[in-house]
């Protein structure tokens, strides 16, 4: 026998039998009848979209004019209402820990205060008078120290007085106010270190504060930019009806634009000018724009 046909014998041929209810045939038949069911289901669905968007007559929804049907509201609940009151002691505990761990030097002026001032506070939401900062270098790492101070209690007046305070640090801080509602008077006189974004952080601060009414910028030196700015965000606070700016020197084009705007403030009560001698001429103007929108208790200081 040759080679080639004992190769033949040693594989003997393999016979397939395809029944008549093949696999392959069945799961070809399932996948036809699925598309097609989806197919049909999605054809009823647009059938239906058609018949809804297509009604013959119009709909209308109806709201009562008076609160007849009301019959349960709720308010929102202050976060701060069960918060945890610390003693000034615990608190200043708190912030040295902190300025430890961000390796940080603890202000004297805090130090000094937290340790002497008079805490009169039943609950967080008690005010506490004063708290200065004044004349320091603040800056990312500072601010977050402090807000271990601000998460804990509250102030009536928080001063910044020729306080340096960068760019950054400034966002920072009026979020931090913002949240706690930390103050009802800021000062932030002398300090010629806030710019552009300083200024547009101070207007969103402005725009959801509950709490601020007295804001002193006194010795501020603004220019056409900035002036806007500022005027613009005291346009949409609700709260705020007390603004200094005392020994601006605001005279020219920066004043002009500080008239215009500052007629649109609401809720403005009291305006204090002293020592701005150069805008005499524009003062009579000033104040008619000002009374004019106002009541009879609005209240103007400036010098003699």
């Amino acid at each position: 026998m040759s080679t080639e046909e004992i190769n033949d014998l040693s594989s003997p041929p393999v016979l397939h039998f395809l029944s008549k209810t093949s696999p392959t045939k069945l799961d070809d038949d399932d996948e036809q009848t699925k598309q097609s069911s989806v197919i049909e289901k999605t054809h009823e669905n647009d059938t239906t979209k058609e018949r809804i968007t297509t009604v013959s007559h119009s709909r209308r929804v109806h709201f009562p004019t008076d609160d007849s049907q009301l019959r349960h509201y709720s308010s929102t609940s202050n976060p701060f209402s069960n918060r945890q009151l610390f003693s000034l002691g615990a608190i200043l505990q708190r912030y040295r820990a902190t300025c430890q761990r961000l390796q940080i030097r603890p202000l004297n002026c805090l130090l000094d205060q937290l340790s002497s001032m008079d805490d009169g506070r039943k609950s967080f939401i008690d005010r506490i008078d004063c708290l200065k900062i004044i004349n320091e270098k603040l800056d990312l790492k500072q601010i977050e120290a402090i807000e271990e101070i601000l998460s804990f209690c509250r102030f009536h007046t928080l001063d910044f007085d020729s306080s340096t305070i960068d760019e950054s640090a400034f966002i920072q801080l009026f979020d931090i106010l913002e949240y706690y509602e930390s103050c009802t008077h800021i000062s932030f006189s002398n300090n010629r270190s806030i710019n552009y974004q300083g200024y547009q952080a101070l207007t969103k601060y402005l725009r959801r504060t509950n709490s601020l009414e007295r804001l002193d910028m006194n010795s501020m030196r603004f220019d056409e930019s900035n002036i806007v700015t500022f005027t613009r965000s005291l346009r949409l606070s609700t709260t705020l009806y007390e603004l200094h700016v005392e020994s601006c020197q605001l005279n020219g084009r920066v004043l002009q634009k500080f008239i215009e705007h500052l007629r649109s403030c609401v809720s403005l009560r009291e305006l204090y000018l002293c020592d701005n001698r150069r805008f005499r001429f524009a003062f009579r103007f000033l104040c008619n724009s000002f009374v004019s929108l106002r009541s009879s208790s609005s209240r103007f200081s400036t010098d003699k």
